[in-house]
């Protein structure tokens, strides 16, 4: 069986999880954007953020075989 994950933040999470989540049968994740807790000085952080959620992670989770797409 073929399972998403609806809502994970991958952010904060190991390759170990990836492996895990793979294991376990989930193919796609979603990974909603949020809001990291501490004051925003610069528009770069928030660039730097989403550059990570719609970059890094999806090439990130393909290595394990998971598709990752993000909520904005």
């Amino acid at each position: 069986m073929v399972i998403i994950e609806p809502h994970i933040h991958m952010y904060s999470r190991t390759t170990d999880d990836y492996q895990a989540m793979y294991a376990a049968g989930i193919r796609a994740c979603v990974e909603p954007s949020f809001w990291l807790g501490s004051n925003r000085r610069y528009a770069g952080t928030f660039w730097d953020y989403f550059r990570l959620i719609l970059e890094f992670e999806p090439i990130r989770a393909q290595r394990f075989g998971i598709d990752h797409y993000a909520a904005v």
